[in-house]
């Protein structure tokens, strides 16, 4: 029998801690591994550094193919291109998407002050969506953190999921328990989380009511398109407005890059490495 002192008996107690450490490094690596969506096979990394934020998580959206637009008109729909109940803009078409990271919720008042020390909002609504922010001074406030706003077709992803659903939460119309809008009290915003029944099967809050989000229009590509005064996008309706408005497909166009209003707020998406 081999003593400890013995070099045989010493090379294998390296052996063995070298397989102990081994398996921790493993461990560690499959710990950080986040299963993503509803695709048991589709994994991802974590997050980049600078999503990582104690006050608006990321949240995952594995890769995929959902249907983008409405297949079928809504009652309330309008022939006329100026309406804004016209769903002409709202094509069928089948759409393949890379994964990325969204923030779990609208940015806050008080994530926004973070960035702009001045920033101004009525005591008590910390945890509201900040507002009267242009479609500017949102892609500053996501470039400030290592990110953008997300496309057209990524928010609608995100909304609709594979299922491609009519709503976030799925195809049941809406209710005050899913989402913050015209029919709701109060006559403004409320917290970012208040409405933990309209939230996405993947935990995304906010998609439909309470503020518009700004979005990147489908032309638009970062760091190749002039910015310029063409319209841009804003999508999920907010308090002010009627169920038409907060359907995933729907499209707010025509809108400055530096117009503002207290409806409109945003988030921020990174890509998936």
């Amino acid at each position: 029998m081999l003593t400890p002192e013995h070099p045989l008996e010493r090379k294998a107690q390296r052996w063995r801690r070298g397989v102990w450490v081994g398996l921790l490094v493993l461990a560690g690596v499959l710990a950080i591994r986040l299963t993503v969506g509803e695709d048991p096979n589709a994994t991802a990394l974590g997050p980049p550094h600078s999503a990582v934020d104690s006050l608006n998580r990321p949240i995952a959206i594995a890769p995929g193919t959902f249907v983008r637009g409405s297949p079928e008109p809504e009652p309330e729909a309008s022939d006329d291109p100026a309406s804004p109940y016209w769903m002409g803009d709202e094509s069928v078409r089948r759409m393949s998407m890379d994964g990325f990271w969204m923030q779990e919720h609208e940015v806050t008042n008080a994530e926004y002050r973070r960035f702009d020390a001045s920033h101004d909002f009525p005591a008590g609504r910390e945890r509201h969506p900040v507002v009267n922010v242009t479609w500017r001074e949102a892609m500053a406030y996501a470039a400030s953190i290592g990110g953008t706003l997300p496309t057209e077709a990524q928010w609608e992803f995100a909304a609709r999921g594979r299922e491609s659903r009519i709503y976030p939460w799925g195809d049941d119309r809406p209710t005050c328990a899913r989402a913050h809008y015209a029919d709701c009290a109060p006559r403004s915003t409320v917290d970012v989380l208040s409405r933990p029944e309209g939230a996405t099967p993947e935990g995304i809050h906010g998609l439909a009511g309470n503020v518009w989000e700004w979005v990147m229009p489908d032309w638009f590509e970062l760091g190749s398109t002039p910015i310029n005064t063409a319209s841009r996008r804003l999508r999920g309706g907010s308090f002010e407005d009627a169920p038409f408005f907060l359907r995933a497909a729907n499209r707010n166009n025509d809108f400055y890059d530096g117009y503002r209003d207290v409806t409109i707020g945003f988030r921020v998406v990174w890509a998936m490495e």
